[in-house]
């Protein structure tokens, strides 16, 4: 069952089988799908399987251009692992004026026409190798494209004043999870994970008291990865840029809110009822969403700092800049203080210049891979907060990336 997160209401204010080989019949594909068995514990082994998209019927789960939206499903692997979920909520910026949303059309960020046919394997939470997901690699695998760059939360149908385009990422995810229930048993799902990159990792903010309510009898947690975000207060010294992707200030968020009709955490809103808007961030919506979640957010988010708070990377390590970013990095440990404090949540945070980066080899805190704590977390319920304190971009295995 769900743990309680209630010390977040206190902590703000605001086979064994040889081998098998499956034969698709009618298609020229062919691929080879061993199976091991170690007591309990499957062992997904070869070159993995081919999982088609799924177009999703609701008449509301459209993409901005008003193509269907989908999901990717590869079915849990023996009676076990059928009611075990992870689902992924896949990442790709956000739109909130007309020139830039109309710009993604042409491609998988804004139409299903460009969505690939098949995917052969999920990546993260959802890796089929077993080396590299040893926990969940055995689960179902749910993968949402992101076409309707809303952060997830739309429920806007085409009008003039959304220039002709649907804003409809809450009735995809809701769309998705009725095949789930309707397809796959998800009503009798005993566990249930919830991640996202990007802005699929602000996305699964909104839905997680959503999945909790619809499961009561389900372990339900988070897993946001680059998701955890508080408003942009953008530099604006000698060199500064301008947002290169939504403007994430604080007088912003108003019009996102109102231009997508979003759907935010109904307690986050509940608290407060006159600016809901501020429930589009974890900043804020934290406090009120009474599901564990494991964080895992990088020190200085590169994508964070050198598009929303218009940074200029030629010039990042020059003094105004490093200031700066000793800043956001004190505001990044200020924002995840509550996580650590509380008593079901962890937190993985390197001191690394990176976005998503994240694999399971590296960024390493203490040994640990973002991958391997969450596993440790996940499978002891004990909390493991793993954050750098070696200062700024100082840890030597982060992904490299051009200063």
């Amino acid at each position: 069952s769900n743990s309680s997160n209630s010390s977040k209401f206190h902590s703000s204010p605001s086979s064994t089988f040889s081998s098998m080989k499956r034969m698709l019949f009618g298609s020229i594909v062919v691929f080879v799908f061993f199976v091991l068995v170690h007591g309990d514990r499957f062992v997904l082994q070869g070159n993995g399987e081919n999982v088609p998209l799924t177009l999703l019927t609701d008449s509301l789960a459209k993409c901005m251009d008003g193509t269907q939206s989908g999901y990717y499903l590869r079915e849990g692997i023996g009676s076990k692992n059928a009611t075990k979920f992870v689902i992924n909520l896949q990442g790709g910026g956000e739109c909130a004026k007309e020139d830039s949303c109309k710009s993604k059309l042409k491609s998988s960020l804004g139409s299903s026409n460009y969505f690939p046919k098949s995917m052969s394997n999920f990546g993260g939470y959802l890796d089929f190798n077993c080396d590299n997901n040893p926990v969940m690699c055995g689960w179902s695998l749910v993968n949402i494209p992101y076409c309707s760059q809303d952060l997830h939360s739309g429920r806007a149908t085409a009008s003039d004043s959304t220039w002709g385009l649907y804003f409809s990422g809450q009735h995809i995810f809701h769309a998705m999870v009725e095949e789930l229930i309707q397809k796959y048993s998800f009503s009798n799902a005993s566990e249930v994970i919830l991640t996202g990159e990007s802005a699929g990792g602000i996305g699964i903010w909104y839905h997680l008291t959503f999945l909790k309510n619809l499961l009561p009898n389900a372990r339900v947690v988070g897993a946001p990865i680059a998701g955890f975000y508080f408003p942009a207060y953008p530099y604006t010294g000698v060199n500064h840029t301008s947002s290169g992707l939504a403007d994430f200030r604080p007088q912003a968020w108003e019009g996102h809110y109102n231009l997508w009709n979003s759907s935010v955490d109904e307690n986050c809103k509940q608290a407060h009822p006159e600016e809901p808007w501020v429930c589009m961030l974890s900043n804020t919506s934290y406090y009120y969403i009474d599901v564990p979640v494991f964080i895992t957010e990088a020190q200085t988010d590169q994508v964070v700092i050198l598009y929303h708070d218009w940074i200029p990377q030629p010039y990042l390590l020059e003094a105004p800049e490093m200031a700066y970013l000793e800043a956001w990095h004190g505001n990044m440990t200020q924002a995840l203080s509550s996580a650590v404090r509380s008593s079901t949540d962890s937190v993985f945070n390197p001191a690394c210049f990176i976005h998503t980066d994240f694999y399971p080899d590296h960024p390493l805190i203490k040994g640990y891979s973002y991958i391997a704590a969450f596993n440790e977390w996940y499978t002891t319920g004990q909390k493991l907060d793993l954050m750098d304190d070696c200062g700024i971009m100082c840890n030597p295995t982060c992904a490299s990336s051009s200063l």
